[in-house]
């Protein structure tokens, strides 16, 4: 009897190995998932909306990779979560109002005419703490903004949809085109990482897509 539930569980061991294996090669390089061509996908003056995180991006202009918004954010409006990007400096110019911006473990206050750098891997978070929209001009890869693109509209849907365990199959059909990272209440970096990169096949075999037209920028 032990022997024979010993063989089961090598068995049921060998079939979920190879099915981990065989579906990371496949979705990461044999059959990649594809994107529109950002050119066509990204128009002037076109928007994409979080009405979770109370913001309006529209896009300004496409250059050099990548993509300069005009960002409403709402009054009183949460924002994103505390996150940091591991490639880029994200960089913030305040066209209106005062932007709210924790950075590291301060805040601080930007006000109109005023520019913000954020380094790479530093924590930060744009939010709105007063009574009036906040305008700010944001630049950052063309890659994460379309990922911000699609995902917006898909936490939007519904809630539970930016919770785990729904979020991280979504996140991971992006890969690692979406660098951003949350500080807060999630996983270290290193761990997220590696979840996305084994969830990603069976995230795309259950229906999870990294594109889906109905959500384009409109």
């Amino acid at each position: 009897m032990k022997q024979k539930i010993k063989k089961t569980a090598m068995w049921t061991l060998s079939i979920i190995v190879g099915y981990i294996l065989v579906g990371l090669i496949v979705h990461h390089w044999i059959i990649p998932t594809k994107t529109p061509e950002y050119s066509n996908y990204f128009k002037v003056g076109k928007s994409f909306h979080s009405k979770l995180e109370g913001l309006t991006q529209t896009v300004v202009r496409i250059e050099n990779g990548n993509l300069m918004t005009d960002i409403e954010i709402q009054a009183k409006a949460a924002g994103p979560v505390t996150h940091l990007h591991e490639k880029f400096d994200e960089t913030f110019t305040v066209k209106s109002g005062t932007l709210s911006m924790q950075y590291g473990s301060e805040i601080k206050k930007i006000t109109a005419g005023q520019t913000i750098v954020i380094p790479k891997n530093t924590p930060h978070k744009p939010f709105n703490e007063t009574d009036s929209v906040v305008v700010v001009t944001s630049v950052m890869p063309l890659d994460l903004a379309y990922c911000l693109s699609q995902i917006y509209p898909f936490w939007d849907k519904d809630e539970a949809n930016s919770r785990p365990p729904i979020v991280l199959f979504q996140l991971a059909v992006f890969g690692d085109k979406f660098d951003s990272y949350p500080t807060v209440d999630a996983p270290p970096k290193p761990i997220l990482k590696t979840l996305k990169f084994l969830l990603a096949p069976t995230a795309r075999l259950i229906g999870y897509k990294n594109y889906n037209e109905e959500f384009q920028p409109k």
